[in-house]
């Protein structure tokens, strides 16, 4: 049996940024800051606090605790791309590609690609808290997050890591008047271990399919969306079954309890 035996919650009540979350107070390493995209800083805040609520998780050996992250592909800030596309109009106003490499590519931001990579929370959480052990990134839409608790699960059910820390984390502000919905930002991560524990710490039913997924709730968290859900329960006390996707997209489901005999 895995049992989710921490949580780490960053997230507000509705669409948009989420309230009082700064930056500097969360990252071990702040002169890292530059370096994070908004949807990596979220994530060190969650994993953080996750990591705050298990005592003694340093005991463990580094190399059995594993990290599982879902997030959106390369997130960086569009806005940052803004001076570069202006200065590539061509006289009529459309868009030149000539004009983008000439006097375009040169405008944008110099740590923009880096601190637009996926693997960033991976990497950043992973060398702030010394896990060594067993990782991947999931960029799956709205089914990121959940898939990656699934894969958690596994490597602790499969004896790859005695401890992880799984979950998602995005930050869709960037996409603010880009898309035609409501979006907003959060982060949620779990401590996942072996062992039986009270209903609400069982993790079961775990499953990642092709099937059409759901669209979520009333605004968008991206690869956040159902793990925000989950832990909201857990901290609550409460079981169900939890399922995020994409209508036409794959699909990521957990159950909080044991399933039904």
């Amino acid at each position: 049996m895995v049992r989710i035996t921490s949580v780490g919650l960053v997230a507000g009540d509705g669409p948009g940024r989420v309230p009082g979350f700064e930056p500097r107070a969360e990252v071990p390493e702040r002169k890292h800051l530059k370096l994070m995209a908004r949807e990596v800083q979220l994530a060190l805040g969650a994993i953080r606090r996750a990591l705050a609520g298990r005592p003694g998780w340093e005991a463990i050996p580094p190399e059995r605790r594993g990290l599982f992250v879902g997030t959106s592909p390369a997130a960086s800030d569009p806005a940052d791309l803004i001076p570069a596309v202006g200065a590539s109009r061509a006289a009529d106003g459309a868009f030149s590609v000539a004009d983008f490499g000439e006097r375009g590519v040169p405008r944008v931001p110099p740590l923009w690609l880096v601190r637009g990579l996926s693997n960033n929370i991976v990497g950043f959480g992973s060398a702030a808290w010394d896990l060594r052990g067993a990782n991947t990134t999931r960029c799956d839409g709205r089914a990121g997050g959940l898939a990656a608790v699934i894969d958690g699960a596994r490597a602790i059910e499969e004896g790859r890591a005695d401890l992880v820390i799984a979950g998602g984390a995005d930050a869709l502000v960037y996409a603010d008047g880009w898309v035609d919905h409501p979006v907003g930002e959060a982060a949620a991560f779990f401590v996942l271990e072996a062992g039986d524990g009270p209903e609400h710490q069982r993790l079961s039913g775990l499953q990642i399919d092709g099937r059409t997924g759901r669209a979520g709730a009333a605004f968008d968290l991206g690869a956040a969306t159902g793990v925000v859900e989950l832990a909201r329960a857990w901290l609550a006390g409460a079981t169900g079954v939890f399922t995020a996707g994409d209508p036409d997209g794959p699909s990521a489901t957990v159950r909080l309890g044991a399933e039904p005999g």
